[in-house]
């Protein structure tokens, strides 16, 4: 699964558990691992060069979706950074290897994440959807919370 959308993901737990970043966290990680369970674009044993062409681009898309996500949201942003970086975390492998040699995981996670994987080569525009309609569901929860945020600066203290 591309980290966009693990980022986009997150970005829906994180608006919705407002008041619990450990709770947007743990949440974060299970959406991680259930979406990872779906099947997405992805090869086993991928080129090493195309590999990096989509992961460069994906990441600058994750971390611009992320920098976007954290200024579009309202304060405290906390829980939408928790949100995120439970989405997230799990593909930190990825960058781990290929800039450290290893992951920063321990070898039974690394196994497990590595079993959970539902990827076909073949499954890129399906991936491209997910993204779509994560997108839209981050960008309705983020407009939902401004609206709540708003009502309840509108309303009288007392």
């Amino acid at each position: 699964m591309f980290v966009t959308n693990h980022v986009l993901a997150g970005t829906i737990i994180g608006a919705t558990c407002r008041r619990n970043a450990g709770l947007a966290f743990a949440l974060g990680v299970a959406s991680h691992v259930a979406m990872d369970l779906t099947p997405h674009w992805g090869e086993k044993d991928p080129d090493p060069d195309e590999f990096l062409r989509v992961a460069r681009r994906d990441g600058l898309l994750g971390l611009g979706a992320m920098a976007a996500v954290l200024v579009a949201g309202v304060p405290p942003r906390r829980t939408l950074l928790a949100g995120i970086l439970g989405a997230a975390v799990l593909d930190a492998d990825k960058p781990g290897k290929h800039f450290f040699g290893r992951s920063p995981f321990p070898p039974f996670l690394n196994a497990f994440h590595t079993a959970i994987q539902r990827e076909r080569p073949d499954l890129g525009p399906r991936e491209v959807a997910y993204g779509a309609v994560l997108a839209a569901g981050a960008v309705a929860a983020l407009v939902r919370q401004r609206r709540r945020a708003a009502l309840g600066a509108a309303l009288p203290a007392g």
